[in-house]
């Protein structure tokens, strides 16, 4: 069954790559605000900063680690040709290894290899709700003048220290969290928060190459169908049909 399910995802991902230029992504305002908040950015001279939160590539969080390393490399693409380093935090140390070698990558893509330093991603003590982690971002907001927190990640409560952070700071906020507590903290502090399967997708939105579309456009599509798969089993549950 799961190869099942596998291989009709990868033809769904083949065909949409195909008609990539025929497919409309439907709107997310938090990309499209992430793209108008790192230009400004750059053209003011400011940071910006991109915390995983405790996302952990050894537990179950493993693929939103995966997904907020890639929006990382994406971020620090657009943001590495400004006159402030971008700087990431976390709280697993495994996870700290692949966000440092996503911002190596992305200043080696501006050629700017001499930038990056690995520094510029920072480790704070672990936790599910890592005080630590939020008064770390919460003082590189300040110190560092960056004007953008970006948080793409598991955060609990821990999320609103941050939020209260750059709201006093007046810096931009953009919030998304794989815990309910985080995400209501993240949906209440930002206009354009990055909500549930958003962070998934970002390549799709900022490097809309035909494979990141249809990839995106295949996951859209996949959710269709078990959503319809699960209103038609309610449905023959209630006629008495058993399958």
């Amino acid at each position: 069954m799961i190869y099942a399910i596998l291989l009709i995802a990868l033809l769904m991902m083949a065909i949409s790559a195909v008609c990539a230029r025929a497919i409309v992504l439907r709107a997310v305002p938090a990309y499209r605000a992430l793209q108008q908040t790192v230009s400004a950015a750059v053209e003011s001279g400011r940071g910006v900063h991109v915390s995983l939160g405790s996302s952990a590539l050894l537990d179950e969080s493993a693929l939103t680690a995966i997904a907020g390393a890639e929006l990382l490399y994406q971020t620090a693409a657009r943001a590495s040709g400004g006159d402030l380093p971008v700087t990431a935090s976390t709280s697993d140390p495994v996870t700290l290894g692949i966000a440092q070698d996503r911002l190596r990558r992305a200043y080696a893509l501006r050629n700017r290899p001499e930038v990056f330093k690995s520094t510029l991603a920072r480790w704070y003590p672990s936790g599910d709700a890592s005080l630590a982690l939020a008064a770390g971002v919460g003082a590189a907001l300040l110190d560092e003048e960056d004007s953008l927190a970006l948080l793409c990640g598991r955060f609990g409560a821990e999320l609103a220290l941050i939020a209260e952070a750059a709201i006093r700071y007046d810096r931009d906020l953009l919030p998304h969290s794989t815990q309910i507590e985080g995400q209501a903290i993240a949906y209440a502090t930002s206009a354009t928060p990055l909500l549930a399967e958003e962070l998934f997708v970002s390549a799709a939105y900022l490097e809309p190459t035909p494979l990141n579309i249809g990839a995106a456009a295949a996951q859209d599509a996949l959710r269709y169908l078990v959503v319809f798969a699960l209103i038609a089993l309610a449905v023959l549950a209630f006629l008495g049909v058993n399958l």
